[in-house]
């Protein structure tokens, strides 16, 4: 073997901080036979340690422990560390907290470690069901494997299983068991999940589940408290029974309790709460209750108000008062009775503020004191006896009864003790009644076995320790020794089983101080003998235990403190324990005096009577145990006072050993939770603090007695998969070539031990398992990892050889290359100088010649340009001379104008002056002379002779006036009445004119919207293709021209509405007659039995046949056949041919049809048998070329039949057909199986869907047609919309069952082939990755393989039976995505649990298998199909990136971005590292648990991804139009024999073509009536 303590050796050194840091060895010397080492810290290369020592052996105290390899640090198994030392442990499962793992296991123990943060996504049902049927070690470490090995075992071994949940307060065991209970009580057995779908689950749990899980609150809300170190610390020990029967369904449960804090009631330390009950009900009861009650606050409370903290952050205390009520009704109290309940607790409170007044030496207490007095009432009790007896004691000699007074601390005391006994017994009181109601006779008769659940307070050690702290520790001792013994006797059975030799493993044992405590001169037996002397005292009881226990043999767990006669000193297994007597005496008597008893015996409280009841019936109990075992005699019989009383230390002392006798009959299971830090931070590691409490839960005392076996072992097969290549490789290519055995397997291993390992003392093999002592997996790997360092070194030398070898002959090649080239390169040089110097001289030649040539050529050039300029210069200047000259003469002509035209205006104004003088001259005159004509008398005689002639004018126009007023009013009467005539006229001109706007504007909407789109389309074809502007030029103009058709439509509009004006007269008129025409019409009807527009039969009585119809089917029948009825346009009818019977009867075709569709026995048999279940559908395929009438003609048989009937007014046989119709296709989709399950579905889909089409269309008709709910009376027209109504309704459900059943059976035959295709099978070559063992794939062959191909001709059958039956493609696209998301949520979720899988080729893998699925969606037109295939896409990704630093996992997040924080720790966490990868560093995980943190605080996302929420589909049918009825076929293929229903089909045809030609003779008069009155129906379906 390899020598231990060579440099570079991973050690463990202690620290008083941490308890132990990583260290190397730096240096190791060896001088004279003695060695001295130099550790190095791994965190400070400059902290250094050095150890002397003689040598070094590996039971060598002195040297520090040795490191695990790193890939066994973070071991989910303790055992399986090489190394079991107290630091490996510890850094194992602080390596594994720091990652989010907080579940450990350490042989048959479970270490949890309390997170202090929710992780429901840990418990959630999906986790339930992964570890249902696994077996341990399946999967990671979890609470539910624990719980299921249990379920297990008690299954298969048909044995009682107990469940331990210990740890000190705060450490997780109430959540802890609260959690297996509803592991128990949630999961589904492998017969339930057979029919359900990934993580589709029951419903509901049982009603009994419901009331063991409604236990916890109620347990909680009485039995726990806060305390400094636990906001919900139980203070009380809980045993729960779930009883199971035969067929291992839970029937009941049984809870046994022990040792309730009753202390608590009276004293709560600073920061700590009394029980939750009280502040509950001070926070959630209503203001009402509170007030009969007398209750207020809790800071109104001694009991309630001592530790100055009533509010626990973070918790609603009304809220969970709410759940405590629901849970107690739940259980069968009722509300008077919870009322009660609280009416006593209100009580208790009350007497905790009774004030007793303190005297000189006694007490003194007023039976009127306000408190007494509410208390007393709300008890029941009488408030002067009690007052009596808190201040007053009775001692019952064996002559007299003697009374005496209290001094105020005794008074205080028994005042307590009154209360302490009424919580205590209704405490009692509660759980009774709990397992009264959970396990009632009935079930204690059924029951065959049960699974214990322990949660129990784990070893405690405070500054003071008092009487409850020695119980606790006692009851540890005893779970302790039983649990070294449980241990032992494992490893004893595990040896044998095995067939190894071993020799005795030692272990502690602690019966010395149990003995200690239990013997009958122990610490109780003191304890209960001075409890019963009236005197006793604690210090006379510490004196008695002094010189009892202080000598040979119990002074080995028994000592007295060096200081003070107060204490004793108790040695546990954990640790010493100092104890304080103050209180020990009064706290194990805990009795009430015999007065206040008589006071409680008086009640007239019936609660409170069978609540004290309680504590008769268990001392009882007591008795009778006690008889049983022995320990009565004939003289205890007569009983002594004291005897009735049995002390709490005794109680608690028989009820542990019951408890004892009860877990050695059975099966025990450890879960051992661990209190990370004091703080109660979330996710901190407090090294020292979690490392004692392994020492107190006896983990590390597991581990010591592994040790001292052989802690390590292996299998065969896991043992030759990793070391196999330690040996030559002839030896294991043989054995993996061949045949593979189990024999060939060991002959391996047993070759590989010979090679490596000298001394066979090392390890034993078994029947099945290698054994290795300690150490020895380290010495294996350390072998491993040089034997491929070696042959990595091997390689690299050989290919390195071969690779510089390659290139030297490339090189020298390339040198020979090389000279040629340059050699070439000189000659070409040369010669090519002298080319150019040839070329040089020409090119001067040329060069020369041409410069004189442009050197004469510019000279000429200057010379004409200089002319130009001269010459130009010239011309220019006379230009100018001649544009002076020319100005002036312009200057001059207009100077002259000027002035004459200014001379002009002056004179022209001075003559307009003397005119105007003149001619207002000549006006005054004129004005004079008239007024004085005006003075004189003729002129007035002129101008009155003109007055009264027009006076005489006006009076003969007034006159003719007043005679055309009369013409006019005569005519304004005959108007008016006119007007009113035309009143009912003009409201109709209105509507059609409302209808025409409406018209108008709807189209006139749809031109703005295709105009709209045409500008669109324009727009979009102008920016990419500049050529099309011809073509836009064109659109635009059409666009004009549709707006002029719209003005002309308006215009045409227009004048409609003045042509209908003109016709109000004419059409009031034309009423009239037509009012006339009806009435003779009637009288008609009356007299002729056929009408001329014949088809249906009036009435019974009319009918020559003597038809018996119903009155309710006379309306239907003719509100079938009116004119304006669906039928107008178009019944659906047969396309069978019909004989041109020109003598027909309407009526001889209806007799029969309604014989036919009456006679329901013959039909539905046809329909159900013939048309329904003897139906072959056609087959669907990419061939296949169906036809609608192929694939709709069972729907549109169905259809003919149920018009027809309600017709023919057969209202109540139409209901009865369509149950039929309905129960029938269901019941078909149901039973689909196998290969029918696809084709199948999608028929019946699509036919079902044309079903519901057409009762919608039918109800949309006869809602619009107005004349039809006039031809029947309003209550026959609701009814008859009311049936419509209710068939639209079944054929809506009836599509949504069938969609769901379809979805349903199809994703639980695509359950069975996703996983192994998608994620198990391996289709890229090249890439393979290996099996998790080649020797285990050949000794167990695989189970059935699906491939890639599978799925994709599974998506492929779907895709094309939905093509085949013409199902929409809305349905259809939503139909793959839904698939597709299950696909994606149910590999990705099989995916995230598998261990040891996840590795870089896998995740090439899977990559390939689902961009196959995505090339699929892709070609069949589902363009977004990686979106719902994105957790396994990045899930890949994810594999195929690296993970070396914390860069990279930033890198992760961003590509990874669908996937949660806790899946991505999650993945990367069980990512497998191959042997040619870096291992995932620590700091990595710890940053990706740190991601895990930061991102959600809750901590409360589900690990896996939904499968279906409830189990149920949307039905897509529901979000896409009605299919149109414009044409019905009845088709009914040859080989169907349906004789009636072809007759049915064929009567139908011909009555529709009778109708058609009736009809016809009558068009143009129905026509012209139609113009005139009615509106425009909507077209129903053609006849064909």
């Amino acid at each position: 073997m390899v020598s231990a303590y060579d440099i570079g050796t991973r050690c463990w050194y202690p620290d008083e901080a941490l308890g132990w840091i990583g260290t190397i060895v730096k240096s190791n010397v060896s001088d004279n036979g003695k060695h001295t080492i130099v550790f190095e810290s791994e965190t400070d290369s400059k902290v250094t340690f050095t150890v002397e020592t003689d040598n070094l052996s590996e039971d060598n105290e002195k040297l520090p422990p040795l490191r695990n390899p790193p890939i066994l640090e973070a071991a989910e198994d303790l055992t399986s560390l090489s190394y079991l030392n107290e630091p490996a442990v510890l850094h194992a499962i602080k390596l594994r907290y720091s990652q989010l793992n907080i579940y450990t296991y350490s042989g048959i123990v479970l270490i949890a470690t309390n997170p202090f943060q929710r992780v429901d996504q840990l418990y959630s049902q999906d986790i339930v069901q992964a570890y249902a049927g696994k077996r341990r070690g399946e999967l990671d470490p979890h609470l539910f494997a624990i719980a299921e090995d249990a379920y297990r075992c008690m299954k298969e071994d048909g044995e009682n299983q107990t469940i331990v949940v210990s740890g000190e307060s705060g450490a997780g065991k109430t959540v802890s068991a609260k959690y297996i209970m509803r592991y128990f009580a949630s999961v589904e057995e492998e017969s339930e999940l057979q029919h359900n779908i990934g993580t589709e689950h029951k419903s509901d749990m049982s009603d009994v589940e419901k009331q063991i899980l409604a236990t916890n609150p109620i347990m909680e809300a009485f039995g726990n408290a806060k305390t400094t170190r636990n906001d919900n610390s139980s203070r009380f020990g809980k045993y729960l029974e779930i009883l199971f029967d035969k067929s291992t369904s839970i029937i009941g449960a049984r809870i046994r309790t022990y040792l309730l804090e009753r202390s608590r009631l009276v004293f709560q330390p600073e920061t700590e709460r009394n029980y939750h009950i009280f502040y509950q009900i001070l926070a959630g009861m209503n203001d009402d209750d509170k007030a009969k009650l007398g209750l207020s606050s809790a800071e109104d409370y001694k009991y309630t108000n001592q530790g100055g903290q009533p509010v626990i952050e973070g918790i609603n205390d009304a809220a969970e008062f709410q759940i405590t009520r629901d849970a107690l009704s739940l259980i069968g109290i009722t509300d008077n009775t919870q009322f009660e309940i609280y009416k006593i607790m209100a009580a208790l409170l009350h007497i905790g503020n009774i004030d007793i007044a303190a005297t000189r030496n006694d007490a003194h207490l007023s039976s009127d004191e306000p408190n007494l007095v509410k208390a007393c009432e709300l008890l029941g009790i009488d408030p002067v006896n009690f007052a009596k007896w808190c201040i007053k004691k009775q001692i019952t000699t064996r002559s007299e009864k003697i009374i005496s007074n209290l001094n105020h601390k005794s008074a205080v005391v028994a005042r307590d003790s009154f209360a302490k006994y009424i919580y205590a017994a209704l405490f009692d009181w509660l759980v009774d009644y709990v397992n009264a109601d959970l396990c009632p006779p009935d079930v204690q008769s059924r029951i065959h076995s049960f699974i214990g659940v322990l949660d129990i307070y784990g070893f405690e050690h405070f500054e003071k320790n008092s009487f409850e702290q020695f119980c606790i520790n006692y009851a540890n001792e005893k779970l302790q020794q039983e649990f070294n013994q449980h241990v032992f006797k494992l490893e004893q059975e595990e040896y044998i089983k095995e067939e190894i030799e071993w020799s005795f493993i030692d272990f502690a044992d602690n019966q010395p101080c149990i003995t200690l405590i239990e013997n009958k001169l122990g610490i109780l037996s003191l304890l209960d003998e001075e409890s019963r002397l009236p005197a006793g005292n604690d210090q006379s009881w510490i004196e008695k235990m002094y010189s009892t226990l202080d000598k040979e043999p119990t002074n080995k767990v028994f000592k007295k403190p060096r200081f003070g006669q107060t204490k004793f000193i108790v040695s546990h297994y954990a640790l010493d324990v100092t104890y304080d007597i103050d209180g020990f005496i009064e706290k194990n008597r805990d009795t009430v005096g015999e007065g206040h008893l008589d006071v409680m015996k008086n009640t007239t409280n019936e609660l409170l009577q069978s609540i004290l009841a309680i504590i008769d019936k268990n001392a009882a109990a007591l008795e009778l145990s006690k008889s049983q075992s022995g320990t009565s005699t004939a003289s205890s019989r007569v009983k002594t006072a004291a005897s009735k009383k049995p002390t709490l230390g005794t109680m608690f002392k028989n009820s542990l050993i019951e408890l004892m006798k009860t877990i050695d009959s059975t099966n025990v299971h450890y879960i051992r939770c661990i209190k990370p830090n004091e703080q109660k931070k979330a996710w901190e590691f407090d090294s020292l603090m979690v490392l004692s409490q392994l020492r107190a839960c006896g983990v590390l005392e597991t581990i010591r007695i592994s040790c001292a076996g052989f802690p390590s072992r292996w299998s065969y097969v896991e043992f030759a998969d990793r070391y196999h290549i330690l040996v030559p490789s002839d030896e294991w290519i043989k054995v993996m070539s061949g045949e593979t055995t189990q024999e060939s397997v060991s002959g391996l291993c047993n070759s590989i031990l010979q090679r490596n390992i000298e001394d066979k003392n090392k390890y034993q093999l078994g029947n099945s398992k290698i054994f290795f002592k300690a150490g020895m997996l380290a010495h294996f790997e350390k072998l491993r990892a040089d034997k491929l360092h070696k042959s990595a070194v091997i390689i690299q030398k050989n290919l390195r050889a071969r690779f510089y070898r390659t290139k030297y002959l490339e090189t020298r090649e390339s040198h020979i290359a090389l000279q040629a080239l340059i050699r070439g390169f000189l000659k070409r040089d040369q010669l090519r100088r002298e080319r150019e110097h040839d070329a040089a001289v020409l090119i001067q030649t040329a060069v020369r010649s041409h410069m004189v040539r442009k050197q004469v050529k510019s000279t000429f050039d200057s010379i004409l340009v200089l002319q130009k300029s001269i010459r130009g210069l010239q011309a220019r200047r006379k230009f100018t001379q001649m544009r002076t000259e020319h100005s002036t003469v312009v200057i001059q002509n207009a100077w002259r104008g000027y002035t004459a035209r200014r001379e002009f205006k002056r004179q022209k104004s001075s003559v307009i002056t003397i005119q105007s003088a003149f001619r207002r001259k000549a006006a005054v005159r004129e004005l004079q002379q008239l007024k004085v004509e005006a003075k004189s008398v003729n002129k007035l005689k002129e101008v009155s002779y003109k007055l009264e002639n027009k006076v005489i004018d006006l009076t003969q126009s007034l006159t003719a006036k007043i005679q055309d007023n009369k013409k006019l009013v005569e005519e304004i009467t005959s108007l008016k009445s006119l007007l009113e005539q035309q009143g009912a006229a003009h409201e109709t001109l209105k509507t059609r004119e409302l209808e025409f706007n409406q018209k108008f504007d709807s189209q006139n909407q749809e031109h703005q919207e295709e105009i709209v789109a045409l500008n669109k389309e324009l727009e979009s074809i102008k920016a990419e293709y500049a050529s099309a502007e011809q073509k836009i030029e064109q659109l635009s103009k059409e666009q004009a021209d549709l707006r002029q058709d719209v003005q002309r439509n308006i215009e045409e509009l227009n004048k409609a509405k003045a042509d209908l004006v003109r016709r109000d007269t004419i059409e009031v008129d034309l009423k009239t007659h037509i009012e006339q025409l009806k009435k003779e019409l009637a009288n008609l009807q009356s007299q002729q039995p056929l009408q001329q527009r014949g088809a249906v039969v009036t009435n019974g009585i009319n009918n020559p046949k003597g038809r018996n119809m119903s009155s309710k089917r006379h309306s239907s029948a003719l509100a079938w056949n009116s004119p304006t009825s669906l039928e107008n346009g178009g019944r659906p009818v047969s396309v069978i041919a019909v004989s041109n019977d020109e003598d027909a009867n309407i009526d001889d075709i209806n007799d029969e049809l309604f014989r036919l569709l009456r006679d329901s026995r013959q039909l539905h048999r046809e329909i159900v048998e013939g048309l329904l279940k003897g139906l072959k559908i056609p087959p669907a395929g990419v061939a296949a070329d169906l036809t609608r009438k192929e694939v709709l003609f069972p729907a549109r048989i169905i259809i003919i039949i149920l018009s027809d009937m309600w017709r023919l007014g057969l209202t109540k046989e139409s209901e009865e057909f369509l149950g039929e119709v309905l129960s029938s296709i269901q019941q078909i989709v149901s039973t689909l199986k196998d290969d029918d399950v696809i084709p199948n579905g999608a028929f019946w889909l699509s036919n079902t869907h044309e079903l519901y089409s057409f009762v919608s269309y039918a109800q949309q008709t006869i809602i619009a047609n107005d004349t039809l709910s006039h031809e029947m009376s309003e209550e026959e027209f609701d009814e008859y919309l009311k049936l419509v109504a209710v068939v639209k309704e079944d054929f809506e459900s009836l599509s949504y069952n069938i969609y769901n059943m379809w979805m349903k059976k199809m994703e639980k035959d695509l359950e069975k082939k996703a996983v192994s295709a998608v994620v198990l099978s391996q289709s890229l070559p090249g890439f393979m990755a290996p099996e998790n063992s080649p020797f285990l794939a050949k000794v167990f062959s695989p189970g059935v393989q699906y491939k890639m191909d599978d799925i994709l001709s599974f998506f492929n059958a779907v895709y094309w039976s939905m093509k085949s039956y013409f199902i929409e493609h809305e349905v259809m696209n939503e139909v793959i995505i839904e698939l597709l998301r299950f696909v994606d949520a149910l590999c990705f979720n099989d995916l995230i649990m598998r261990r040891n899988f996840l590795s870089w080729k896998r995740g090439l893998q899977l990559n390939y298998n689902v961009t196959r699925l995505e090339e699929w969606c892709k070609g069949h037109e589902i363009q977004e199909g990686s979106a719902y295939l994105s957790h396994l896409l990045q899930a890949a990704k994810l594999l195929q990136l690296r993970k070396n630093t914390p860069d990279d996992i930033d890198i992760i997040y961003e590509i990874c971005y669908a996937l949660k924080p806790i899946q991505i720790q999650k993945l990367i966490s069980q990512y497998y590292v191959a042997d040619y990868e870096t291992p995932i560093a620590p700091n990595v995980l710890q940053a990706v648990a740190d991601k895990v943190k930061a991102n959600d605080s809750s901590n409360s996302d589900d690990l896996f991804e939904l499968v279906a929420t409830d189990g149920h589909f949307n039905d897509p049918f529901r979000t896409i139009n009605l299919r149109p009825f414009s044409r019905v076929e009845a088709y009914v293929p040859a080989w169907l024999n349906l004789p009636v229903i072809r007759r049915i089909v064929e009567l139908v045809a011909k009555n529709a073509s009778v109708q058609e030609s009736n009809n016809h003779l009558q068009e143009t008069a129905e026509l012209d009536e139609d113009d005139l009155i009615q509106a425009p129906l909507p077209h129903g379906t053609e006849v064909h």
